[in-house]
């Protein structure tokens, strides 16, 4: 095992708190260049507002622009265009605020040594960070101990999940061992993993069962003295919820009301008026918004995408109330005459136009008078038609638990997951929603806020 492997979650701080020390170091050498005479110190106290402004822009603009995904992170050719985009928009967008940045220097190479010396070392950075941290010197060594019920295929998606390509979440799974089933496999396995502990191969153990009743006694007391020794001991479950951000429902069976805790979905009142809150400003907002687009959507509707501008449908809501919404119409006007039927990627009866406001959520704009109203809110899971519900629901176990909360305008099945138009994939949305519903806060609000905030600059709407 190796001292300095480095986790998931160790791998994303640590991008973070060298990228906010590289930022705070440009900013603090940006101010210098103003008042030589001033101290580190004084600058921070002195320059506080500017200090703090360009901290937030830089943590905006890197999330928004995913900075921290360790897929892109990994690998020096993806992050480097990425990198250099975002340290001159950062450097850029700093030093020309009015009202904000508190000084233009009056000599222009001072700006360009900002801006190329911030973009310079954080790529420098990110190149030491893909070719060392995200080597195989950092990563941990897993062995994986698994029950019976699970098939080929499904370790092999748990090894993908775990390790990620190219291994960009850390881990590295050596061995797979299924539970034993006799006492000679039961005391043979206990020995294998006995020599791993012993011998400090392993820097983590994951246990891959439904009921945790197959395993023994003695692996049991061998996982307890792995936990004493510091090595990570979790379940499969609660890594998936950890590294793919969604609730495995393969994995829940008979333990779903304890994994997914109903009675405090609702309970945080303090959440609740921040959603409220949200709900009313993002309504206003886009109500606004609207109201400027539609005269230009209406002009345009008249000979790129005749008929009427709008279209209703009736959608399932909180506990299973259908209510109205109401949307921009981006199919032709005879899109359901052989029945009704789900949208699809490249789906023929989306108009040009129609493609355009769906990628841009222009057409999402006329929901947030159903917001205002209180029959949806700004994030929740995506709302659906009643006859694919009921089809669904009879196929997909829980799937009516995602009508624990108000539907959403956006949410986090949306921009976690790629389009959805199979049962599959309908199975994998239910994953993230019944995630957030479990999870929801204001930091998972805000990420989803920034995640569309992405789609919509990048076209990248359902």
């Amino acid at each position: 095992t190796s001292s300095i492997a480095i986790s998931f979650l160790e791998r994303k701080l640590l991008l973070l708190v060298v990228d906010i020390v590289i930022a705070i170091s440009a900013l603090v050498l940006y101010y210098k260049v103003d008042s030589p005479s001033y101290s580190i110190k004084e600058i921070f106290i002195i320059k506080d507002g500017g200090m703090t402004y360009g901290i937030l822009l830089f943590l905006i603009l890197a999330n928004t622009f995913k900075l921290y995904s360790l897929e892109l992170a990994s690998i020096s050719r993806k992050i480097l265009p990425l990198v250099f985009f975002i340290g001159i928009l950062f450097t850029s967008v700093f030093v020309f605020t009015p009202r904000i940045t508190p000084f233009l220097p009056d000599r222009r190479i001072v700006i360009v040594g900002f801006v190329l010396g911030f973009t310079a070392l954080l790529s420098l950075w990110r190149v030491i960070y893909a070719h060392v941290f995200a080597s195989s010197l950092f990563l941990k060594n897993i062995i994986v101990i698994v029950s019976e019920e699970f098939d080929e295929k499904f370790k092999s998606e748990m090894k993908q999940n775990v390790e990620g390509e190219s291994k960009y979440n850390g881990y590295i799974i050596n061995e797979v061992y299924d539970l034993p089933k006799t006492d000679i496999e039961k005391e043979k396995i206990e020995l294998t993993i006995d020599n791993y502990i012993n011998n400090n191969i392993v820097d983590g153990i994951i246990i891959l069962d439904t009921n945790y009743e197959n395993i023994s006694a003695g692996i049991n007391k061998i996982l307890i003295r792995s936990i004493q020794k510091g090595i990570n001991v979790q379940t499969y479950l609660h890594l998936y919820e950890e590294l793919i951000e969604a609730l495995p429902l393969k994995l829940v069976g008979k333990q779903f009301y304890t994994i997914f805790p109903i009675s405090r979905y609702n309970s945080n009142y303090f959440y609740q008026l921040w959603n409220k809150t949200l709900d009313v400003f993002a309504s206003i907002f886009g109500l606004l918004t609207l109201a400027i687009l539609t005269p230009l959507i209406f002009i345009i509707n008249l000979f790129a995408n005749k008929g009427p501008l709008f279209y209703s449908q009736l959608r399932v809501g909180k506990g299973g109330e259908e209510y109205k919404i109401t949307k921009f119409r981006t199919m032709v006007v005879d899109a359901e005459k052989h029945g009704a039927k789900m949208a699809s990627k490249q789906d023929s009866r989306i108009t040009k136009f129609g493609s355009i406001l769906r990628k841009t959520r222009i057409d999402e704009l006329p929901q947030f008078i159903t917001v205002l109203k209180g029959d949806m809110s700004l994030i929740g899971p995506r709302p659906e038609r009643k006859v694919f519900i009921d089809e669904l629901s009879e196929k997909i176990p829980f799937y009516n638990a995602r009508h624990l909360i108000k539907p959403g305008i956006t949410g986090w099945a949306q921009v976690k997951y790629p389009y959805g138009e199979n049962l599959e994939d309908s199975y994998h949305k239910l994953e993230y929603d019944l995630y957030y519903i479990k999870n929801r806060s204001i930091t998972i609000d805000i990420r989803i806020m920034i995640k569309t905030i992405n789609a919509v600059i990048f076209s990248k709407g359902q």
